[in-house]
């Protein structure tokens, strides 16, 4: 049986709903505290929260969309995959040497640039938009420490 594009949104929309509220009740067990005084698990409350209502806008959509679906055969790219999870265990290890905002500039620039193949110029653009405006949240506005 071929599996058709509504299928594998459905069943991927159902799973990240699964871990959106997987996560809702791990951080329910941290604590959540208040908006003003948030506790461990207050982000991670929000965050799975998001990320379940997301999902569910993802399955009502893909079933709204099955009748009109026809099947495809959905290639697999490896090699962008690899360079993917390469990239991000990069970022990992120069985090803390180079800092946040450079290493999270690099990663855009090199996610957009060569694994999307958006223009350089656009992408470096974003890239910077996203690692300063991602500093200013965590660093000035919530007085979170990041790798300078």
């Amino acid at each position: 049986m071929k599996k058709t594009k509504t299928t594998t949104d459905s069943a991927s929309a159902l799973f990240w709903v699964v871990v959106g509220i997987l996560a809702c009740y791990g951080a329910t067990r941290l604590g959540l505290g208040s908006v003003t005084e948030p506790g461990a698990g207050f982000i991670f409350f929000w965050s799975g929260m998001i990320l379940a209502v997301l999902s569910l806008i993802v399955f009502a959509q893909s079933r709204r969309n099955a009748e009109d679906t026809v099947e495809e055969a959905v290639q697999i790219d490896w090699a962008k995959i690899a360079l993917v999870l390469l990239s991000l265990f990069l970022y990992g290890v120069f985090l803390e040497r180079l800092g946040f905002a450079l290493t999270t500039f690099i990663l855009m620039s090199f996610l957009l640039g060569w694994i999307e193949r958006t223009s350089w110029g656009r992408s470096l653009s974003v890239a910077g938009a996203a690692a300063l405006t991602t500093y200013a949240i965590f660093e000035l506005w919530l007085k979170i420490r990041l790798p300078k």
